[in-house]
């Protein structure tokens, strides 16, 4: 699927390339949309909390190429919950219709990349599907504050290189000064837009889907479902029923003779395993998606 249409010498080139920025509060993704486009567009005030709320879309044309940016809210914010967040960055799919040609994960390298931005990581593969990566590229910031190479950088830190091998080594490093009139900023720029449209060739044109997202969806929800949690504790809660029932069962049972404790316990042994064993039937009955409504019925 492509939409390329646009020759630059013997390369063909989106006429609209779509770009989604993804990350944490303050790794600096609203100042790199707006050093992409060359223009102020996003707000990038310093601020501990989000600035970016909602998912936003701004376009500019560079090189007579159009060029449109999706800024999304931060991963991780403390200000949304986690699922606020997901549900409002998968808009971003939307706004860049009918898809982005990359996702830019955006890291700060005054930041050392630690459990929490593995965890970013992986809510974005979660959220787009195990296919996301060969969408992604990373976009380096604050490079002003780099000691070293940028290689040295993400080389030191062993889940840092991996993510870059995933994305196929595929980054770019930002100043990120204040500012996007500086003409140092326009080499950044037209790097970066090179890599991407280099990316997209690569690609023969491809994009990432609406119909991407959706299995995506189908599958994070299969494995909630499937997961250890999602079978453990409908079957303990099988057993209890059981264990109650069954101890009622023993009691009355034996009522009004010395028997009656010895036959609570022994109802109550034998109704959890009945439970038990039921539950184990039933949920491997929906994991195939095949309920049935007299299992229903009886529990």
């Amino acid at each position: 699927m492509s939409d390329s249409s646009k020759k630059e010498g013997d390369i063909l080139l989106p006429a609209e390339l779509r770009i989604v920025l993804l990350g944490m509060v303050g790794v600096g993704k609203s100042v790199s949309g707006n050093k992409i486009l060359g223009n102020d567009l996003f707000d990038s005030k310093r601020c501990p909390s989000a600035v970016t709320q909602k998912c936003q879309k701004e376009m500019g044309n560079i090189n007579n190429q159009n060029v449109v940016v999706v800024d999304t809210p931060g991963l991780l914010s403390i200000d949304q919950t986690e699922a606020e967040i997901v549900r409002e960055i998968k808009k971003s799919i939307n706004l860049a219709e009918p898809g982005p040609h990359v996702f830019l994960i955006v890291l700060s390298v005054k930041d050392k990349y630690t459990k929490k931005e593995e965890d970013m990581v992986k809510s974005i593969r979660d959220t787009f599907g195990k296919n996301t990566m060969d969408y992604t590229m990373v976009l380096f910031t604050h490079g002003k504050d780099l000691q070293g190479t940028i290689e040295d950088f993400f080389r030191g830190n062993e889940n840092l290189h991996e993510l870059i091998k995933k994305c196929k080594y595929e980054y770019h490093l930002f100043d990120n000064r204040s500012g996007t009139d500086q003409v140092e900023d326009v080499p950044e720029r037209l790097s970066l837009l090179k890599k991407i449209n280099d990316k997209v060739q690569t690609a023969e044109g491809r994009y990432y889907t609406a119909e991407m997202l959706q299995e995506a969806e189908t599958t994070l929800q299969q494995q909630v479902q499937n997961g250890p949690e999602g079978g453990t504790r409908p079957k303990l809660a099988y057993i209890k029923v059981g264990l109650g029932v069954g101890c009622l069962f023993g009691y009355l049972s034996f009522n009004g003779q010395m028997m009656s404790a010895i036959g609570a316990v022994l109802g109550a042994v034998g109704g959890g395993l009945l439970c038990a064993a039921l539950a184990s039937l039933v949920i491997h009955t929906q994991k195939k998606g095949k309920w049935s409504e007299t299992f229903s019925c009886l529990v």
